[in-house]
């Protein structure tokens, strides 16, 4: 199947009509959870989608709204009792959309751009830390606010202070005997603003005796793209990352963000190519596969502290794994540990969504950062660098004091005796 096949009209129609407007997902969509209007829900947007495909409604500002305000949560997917594929059906009717001259906003184009491109990430990340270093990154913010409004919000998810880059080794060897080869997928934005994960990653990953690759030549994964209807772009990124990864050696190619490996474990739905089916069958979460390759062999110290667990939505609806950060965190001795008060509804990152649709992005971030203040805890641990990052934000507005954001994986390693 070809990503224009995903766009194509009967396709999309395939897709509706499996839909048989019960109505049961309306209950677990956020967009309707909020609005009460039937066009914001997963059974009205198919509605909608139907009217276009027909003829019967115009591409216009009104449609496009009510298509781009899903978060692609695929929570209405996860209940639907029909089956239906509701995130390939929002993903090719963006993707239609483009084909027939309804672009993104030339602030979203920059923001792919820069995604897809390491370079430009790279080159922007060290400018953006220089300002941060030199005091000049308030009039950087002042600047995009005033000529690209979605650039200034990216950059208002940063942290105040960017780490430095480190250059990935292409190697990192087993500690004691080496029980296998994995490759380390470390995405894009991930890659700039979160190395301290990637490098906890392979920490653990070493310690339970793999070799771990880096394949320089790896890129982003695409999901921005895709669901933004770029399929062109994001099948060249595809094409890119299973050329990088095409290592008979590698047994399983490990990703820390989930929100990454939600997308490329669909490679092989979107890619008609033995590759591409090979490439999702090695992928696997670095929770996940720490849980099926002997990190209970480990031993971590103890921590008397609270956490909270966010669930983000790729988690529990695209890998169909809610209980791998618990089980992780479980390996602790004496951490209390507790599930996010509405870990089912989305928590409004959802990509590039916190950018495009930020009145409903913050209205849903609300919702945890209430829960939070109920619950309390020293520590809230999410296991997607997007949710993390709007998580933090939103921590950071309410002052200082504010609960710490952490992936599980780097609270591992900090309890770890070595």
């Amino acid at each position: 199947m070809s990503n224009h096949t995903l766009s194509g009209k009967q396709s999309l129609l395939n897709l509706s009509d499996q839909c048989v407007m019960c109505g049961m997902c309306a209950p677990h969509c956020p967009t309707y959870i909020k609005s009460h209007n039937e066009a914001e829900s997963p059974r009205g947007r198919i509605s909608l989608i139907q009217a276009m495909l027909y003829g019967n409604l115009p591409m216009d500002g009104t449609l496009q709204q009510h298509l781009d305000s899903c978060l692609s949560c695929r929570a209405c997917e996860a209940m639907c009792p029909s089956g239906v594929k509701f995130g390939m059906l929002i993903d090719g009717a963006r993707a239609r959309q483009r084909e027939q001259g309804k672009l993104a906003k030339q602030d979203k184009e920059r923001l792919l751009d820069t995604c897809a491109s390491n370079k430009k990430l790279r080159k922007g990340a060290k400018l953006l830390r220089l300002a941060q270093l030199t005091g000049t990154y308030g009039l950087i913010k002042k600047g995009a606010t005033h000529f690209a409004p979605e650039l200034a919000s990216a950059v208002s998810l940063l942290p105040e202070q960017l780490p430095a880059q480190k250059a990935w080794s292409t190697e990192y060897s087993a500690k004691g005997n080496e029980q296998g080869r994995v490759a380390l997928f470390t995405g894009c934005i991930a890659n700039i603003i979160d190395q301290k994960t990637l490098q906890d990653t392979i920490t653990l990953l070493t310690q339970i005796g793999m070799r771990v690759s880096v394949p320089s030549n790896q890129a982003c994964c695409g999901a921005l793209h895709h669901h933004s209807g770029d399929f062109p772009r994001s099948q060249q990124l595809a094409e890119e990352n299973i050329a990088a990864f095409d290592d008979k050696q590698y047994e399983h190619i490990i990703h820390c963000a989930t929100g990454c490996g939600a997308h490329l474990l669909e490679y092989g739905k979107q890619q008609a190519s033995d590759k591409a089916h090979e490439f999702s069958l090695k992928l696997d979460d670095i929770g996940h596969f720490l849980l099926a390759h002997g990190i209970d062999r480990l031993q971590f110290k103890p921590l008397n502290l609270s956490v909270a667990v966010h669930l983000p939505c790729t988690q529990r609806n695209v890998l169909k794994q809610p209980e791998t950060s618990f089980e992780l965190l479980k390996l602790i001795p004496q951490l209390n540990i507790a599930p996010l008060t509405g870990n089912n509804i989305c928590c409004g990152a959802a990509g590039s969504y916190m950018l495009e649709q930020p009145e409903m992005a913050q209205q849903l971030r609300q919702d945890k950062l209430d829960s939070l203040q109920q619950l309390n805890p020293d520590t809230l641990v999410s296991s997607n660098i997007g949710c993390a990052m709007h998580l933090t934000t939103g921590l950071r507005e309410q002052g200082p004091g504010s609960i710490e954001v952490i992936h599980p994986i780097s609270l591992l390693v900090r309890q770890l005796i070595l």
